[in-house]
């Protein structure tokens, strides 16, 4: 920061004071800067320039489109916030990021004095929208406050407590800064520039660290005595008068300022170097705690880096939200003084708004390897390219996503899907053509705690040649993910006739149909473009069935050269639709085969019952005795099992009284009689048959082998009454039919 004091509407009085207002140096680094930034979230649904006046905050835009970034300061003299809607205040209740990439400029040791970025509920002033450091005046101040901190330009403060009442009320924040105010002594008595002389900073270099800017701990006051000598009368001689030194001592106080879990450059030209730096914070709910991780991505790969500096400091919900509103406003101040410097902010994630993630994993389906950066691979090796994408919440969805891919370009496409979370959704097919393009634009449902997760699977070959780092960008309407694919190298086969396979015998139209309880025979034959005998013990297998990468398999010595017969398990074959069963095999030398297809059905089978929707019983002529009546010849009962061999099955049956519109109830029962045992139907359901089939086809008639002594028969009691002299008398009755597809 700048040896300055800034106040609105006066005039300059000497070193440091200087008038508000925006100058006219140019800002070609700025406008530079902005046309090669990263991409981030449209800022304009969620943020508005504070209420201050003046106020040098404003939202511009980059070659990614409007407000695209805000832009805090671009000149000396300056004091710029901006602060989050009421509807995106973010959430203390619940874990929270909030992630951008920030610039300083690149003016070095000429820079000043930096950012804040600053969690608030400070409603003094048009309900925190114009939250700021405020003089005893009511005016806003800048220099070392950066906006947001206590201001010790009253020399006659004696307390922390005075200069903590300046600052913003009710807050927590993180600098950047980027100005070294280590003034002392005397000299610091009034010059709002001694905050730096605190301790626990090793350098003066910039830095960055945490604090309360409302709080009497987060400055210390140091005294300074003053003395003052002034001439007094003291009587005359000759007429002339006289006078004497008097001494007057007054005492007087700057403060410094503690800086929590500082994170400190090493250089002068660290942060103000012309680079964009990334960083993102997490607020833990549970814990009251925020941690901030600086420098965490690559600005132009958008690669996680490895030596990010990350610090956690305690952040007591009860600190920032006096008032337990469950909800805090943030956003940024910066300032800059004689010494100045362009500051901006993109944003990639407003916490509270949306949470996501993105990630990518390159697989090589051969050798079943995950492919890591640097890694080798072998040409023509099966890939599998999978980007994962998280909605972990938030008070929108993700909306509006547009999945920019940027694909490896040494591997070749053959297809691609994207499945959601939520099953109902549609799974949508990416054509070769289009991801071979390198470089396509997949449109992705809007994600929500109902669809939290979108897969986007891409299958492709291997080809000889070097891939650099490739990100992908996941753009949202309000956030943004991003996702790399390590570099890697494909490695050419060390011998170069091509592998051919073909499928033979059965296998040779490449569709089967099977029933469900057998492991399918797929045979096969490989052959040398160059006629040279295929060695099957230096030859291995590759099955995918469904997608799904199988155990790999040598081919067998016993077969002859380059024959093989891959036994698909019946296990994972899926009943009742059309499996994809694609192989191809590779040899020891790194050759790769082309890829057969054979698409393998499984009948689902069906178990059917087959019986008369109407049948009688034998007209039986009543003699005052129990009698044993067996059906017609036209009560044929039988059971269809297509479902194939091993499959069980019981049929029960049961039925009601037989009634005669003028007799009334029969006094009878349908029963089932086997040997001595007699079972009545009408008491409930009764087993008649079971069985296990024996083939894939097995037909069983149950009504077979039923005698006037065996089976289904209807037990008529002696007192049962015919027809009036002698007429036939007809007595109706109902069966009902069921069985189950398991053993009894």
């Amino acid at each position: 920061m700048k040896i300055k004091s800034v106040l609105l509407s006066v005039m300059a009085i000497g070193l440091g004071i200087m008038i508000w207002g925006r100058g006219t140096v140019a800002q070609a680094d700025l406008t530079d800067a902005l046309n090669k930034a990263p991409q981030g979230v449209n800022v304009d649904s969620y943020f508005q320039t504070g209420s201050i006046l003046p106020n040098s905050a404003t939202k511009v835009a980059t070659d990614f489109g409007e407000n695209q970034a805000v832009q805090l300061t671009n000149n000396a003299g300056q004091l710029g916030t901006i602060w989050t809607q009421d509807d995106a205040k973010m959430s203390l209740d619940s874990d929270e990021t909030a992630s951008m990439w920030m610039y300083f400029g690149d003016k070095n040791s000429s820079s000043g004095d930096g950012m804040a970025f600053v969690m608030q509920n400070d409603d003094r002033y048009d309900h925190g929208m114009g939250a700021s450091t405020r003089n005893a005046n009511g005016n806003s101040v800048a220099g070392e406050t950066l906006g947001v901190w206590g201001t010790d330009q009253d020399k006659n403060m004696s307390t922390a407590g005075e200069v903590a009442a300046t600052g913003i009320q009710n807050s927590w924040a993180l600098e950047f800064d980027t100005f070294h105010n280590g003034t002392t002594g005397e000299g610091a008595l009034g010059a709002g520039s001694s905050f730096d002389t605190d301790s626990s900073l090793s350098a003066s270099y910039a830095h960055i660290a945490s604090g309360f800017p409302g709080k009497a701990k987060t400055y210390n006051m140091h005294q300074v005595p003053v003395t003052t000598t002034t001439k007094v009368p003291d009587g005359t001689f000759f007429g002339i008068p006289q006078y004497k030194d008097v001494s007057t001592t007054n005492q007087y106080y700057y403060a410094s300022m503690n800086h929590t879990k500082p994170i400190e450059g090493k250089s002068a030209g660290w942060l103000v170097d012309g680079k964009w730096y990334h960083v993102t914070l997490k607020w833990n709910a549970a814990d009251q705690t925020m941690t901030y991780v600086f420098d965490d991505k690559d600005p132009k790969t958008g690669q996680p880096k490895a030596n990010a500096t990350s610090k956690t400091v305690s952040v007591p919900k009860s600190t920032i939200d006096p008032e337990n509103t469950g909800k805090v406003r943030w956003g940024f101040t910066g300032s800059t003084g004689t010494n100045w410097e362009p500051n901006a902010v993109i944003f990639e994630q407003v916490p509270g708004i949306v949470n996501s993630n993105a990630t990518a994993t390159l697989k090589d389906e051969t050798t079943q390897r995950t492919v890591a950066s640097g890694d080798s691979v072998g040409g023509g090796h099966h890939m599998r390219l999978t980007y994962n994408l998280a909605y972990t919440g938030g008070s929108q969805n993700w909306k509006d996503i547009q999945a920019k891919l940027n694909l490896p370009s040494n591997m070749t496409f053959s297809g691609g899907t994207v499945t959601y979370g939520d099953s109902s959704l549609a799974k949508t097919s990416l054509s070769a053509a289009d991801l071979n393009t390198k470089s396509p634009t997949v449109p992705i449902t809007d994600m929500s705690k109902t669809n939290p997760t979108a897969t986007i699977t891409l299958d492709g070959v291997a080809s000889p040649g070097d891939s650099a780092l490739a990100m992908s960008k996941f753009v949202g309407s309000n956030a943004l993910a991003d996702a790399t694919v390590p570099a890697f190298t494909v490695t050419a086969p060390t011998k170069t006739s091509a592998l051919n396979m073909v499928l033979t015998g059965d296998s040779a139209s490449g569709e089967t149909s099977t029933m469900p309880d057998k492991d399918v025979p797929v045979t096969g034959q490989l052959k040398y473009d160059d006629n040279s005998v295929v060695n099957n013990g230096t030859m291995t297998l590759h099955p995918v069935l469904n997608g799904e990468s199988l155990p790999t398999e040598l081919l067998r010595s016993s077969d002859s050269a380059g024959a093989f017969t891959y036994n698909v398990p019946q296990a994972k074959l899926l009943s009742g639709q059309a499996n994809d069963l694609k192989l191809y095999a590779e040899d020891t030398d790194g050759r790769i085969s082309n890829e057969v297809t054979d698409t393998i059905t499984v009948k689902t089978g069906s178990l059917d019952l087959s019986v008369p929707t109407t049948a009688s019983f034998e007209p039986t002529t009543l003699t005052g005795k129990e009698q044993l009546i067996r059906p017609s010849s036209d009560l044929k009962v039988a059971v269809s099992d297509t479902r194939g061999k091993g499959n069980d099955w019981t049929l029960y049956a049961k039925s009601t009284p037989f009634m005669s519109k003028l007799r009334g109830t029969l006094p009878a029962s349908l029963v089932y009689k086997t040997g001595e045992t007699k079972d009545d139907l009408s008491a409930g359901y009764v087993k008649l048959h079971s069985a296990t089939s024996t083939s894939d086809n097995d037909v069983t008639d149950v009504s077979d082998g039923w005698t006037a002594d065996e089976g289904l028969l209807l037990d008529v009691q002696g007192d049962a009454v015919g027809g009036v002299n002698n007429a036939p008398m007809a007595y109706i009755g109902q069966i009902t039919w069921s069985f189950t597809n398991a053993p009894t």
